[in-house]
């Protein structure tokens, strides 16, 4: 279900004229991170379970743009289970020399 509702993200958004370079990849990434976990822990009353998985969708196709960025094969179809496939990513991204264990905090899962 997940990688369904990615894709129809990924599908909607649009694209820009030129790839993103490594270094505004990596400060969307960080951006996005910025959310995870935060509509929940708000306090908000209204529909903190869909801006949960919003946020969830936008960091995930950060983190596609930026392993795309660094040459990494990546689609929407491996995030069936998206906290590993997170994992996989953040792990390949250090063993090319992106740190993003060192950007904060670690994905959270759906």
């Amino acid at each position: 279900m997940y990688t369904y509702i990615l894709e129809a993200a990924l599908r909607e958004r649009s694209e820009p004229d030129t790839p993103l370079a490594t270094g505004d990849a990596v400060a969307v990434l960080l951006e996005c991170r910025r959310y995870l976990g935060s509509a929940a822990s708000s306090g908000w009353s209204g529909d903190w379970g869909s801006a949960a998985l919003a946020d969830q969708v936008a960091y995930d196709l950060a983190l596609i743009d930026l392993a795309g960025s660094v040459g990494i094969d990546c689609d929407t179809a491996s995030f069936d289970q998206p906290q590993r496939r997170r994992v996989e990513l953040e792990r390949e991204l250090i063993s090319r020399g992106i740190a993003v264990d060192e950007l904060g905090q670690q994905a959270n899962p759906i």
